[in-house]
């Protein structure tokens, strides 16, 4: 397993600790921690292009039809999604995501492209959608809209999240979008640092296993450990906030990668810790480097010989099917994690 200090972080807090290009505020025991030039690479990527509003949808059976690579990001109510994405997508200012307050702002599984080929289509200005009209084709086909985007571009999902506030019919939708979308390559699961895995965390963690949905875990409000109570600590109290995050770290690996037989498919062996509040060296969020390169990664985005492959999501199970089929009017996300 690998434990750093993030370069970041080093720089702006502890002047005087060596400055390592490759030490990060993650974990890795079965991947390899991203260089300092696949971060930078991952952080053009995201910097550069303007993210395209692609679909919104409340049901699963009205999702455009896509070849399109895509990954989803979940969590509890509040855990900070969507200002996570938000800052994944540099609009800290202009707001891809609705950020709130209140539980359960976000409604529907709502959709972004980014990349090189999205904006070469958005200059010709067709497709559909509010935002700028940026997709490539829009037709309909036995109640289904599609859209193209080009090699270069991937989508990010923002999916509703579970937990208080959470409605009745999302639970049996997303688990519809995780087990049955072609084009999902990757499910990351956000969990407060601060707070830890809750037990709807846990449940839903085995539904991905259950259900071979490739998944992942990223650390959300890493700054609410890191500095706590002061903006600056000392190098003394960063290292004993780093170590009580590598401990977080530690029991949620146990959790993640169960060892009994039957356990169902395990997370990818690493854990991303990040902030979308902490501002560090050359106004970079803390971590989101990190979490752009995993989802790269995810997608067959990445320039590096490292990159991994998600295995192939297996058929659905008799199990899984009866889930689905709940009557959506009787069956909330929580029903479905309990």
């Amino acid at each position: 397993m690998y434990y750093g200090t993030s370069r970041q972080a080093e720089s702006f807090l502890t002047q005087s600790s060596p400055r390592s290009s490759n030490s990060t505020l993650n974990s890795y025991w079965d991947t390899t921690p991203p260089t300092q030039a696949q971060l930078d690479y991952a952080h053009r990527f995201f910097t550069k292009y303007n993210p395209t509003h692609v679909f919104s949808a409340a049901k699963f059976r009205t999702l455009p039809m896509s070849s399109a690579p895509e990954v989803a990001f979940l969590g509890r109510s509040n855990v900070g999604k969507s200002s996570l994405l938000n800052a994944l997508f540099n609009r800290t200012k202009e707001h891809v995501a609705w950020i709130s307050s209140k539980p359960g702002r976000t409604r529907e599984m709502n959709a972004f492209g980014i990349g090189s080929d999205v904006a070469a289509v958005a200059d010709r200005g067709r497709g559909f959608g509010k935002a700028a009209r940026k997709e490539e084709v829009r037709k309909e086909t036995s109640g289904f809209r599609e859209f193209k985007l080009g090699k270069g571009a991937l989508v990010v999902v923002d999916m509703p999240g579970y937990g208080k506030a959470s409605r009745q019919e999302w639970g049996t939708e997303i688990l519809k979008y995780l087990t049955q979308r072609k084009q999902m390559r990757r499910a990351f699961l956000l969990v407060d640092a601060e707070h830890g895995l809750k037990i709807a965390d846990k449940q839903l963690l085995e539904i991905f296993r259950q259900h071979g949905v490739p998944h992942q875990i990223i650390l959300s409000k890493a700054d609410k450990i890191l500095y706590s109570g002061s903006k600056t600590p000392s190098p003394e109290k960063l290292e004993r906030k780093q170590k009580e995050l590598e401990e977080t770290m530690g029991y949620i690996r146990k959790v993640i990668q169960p060892t009994h037989q039957g356990a169902g498919a395990a997370a990818l062996g690493e854990i991303i810790a990040c902030s979308a509040e902490k501002t560090v060296e050359n106004y970079k969020k803390l971590g989101i480097d990190g979490v752009r390169w995993a989802v790269l990664q995810a997608t067959g985005l990445g320039n590096s010989e490292t990159s991994t492959t998600d295995a192939s999501k297996p058929a659905m199970t008799a199990q899984s099917l009866q889930y689905c089929q709940v009557a959506a009017e009787d069956c909330s996300i929580d029903d479905i994690l309990r």
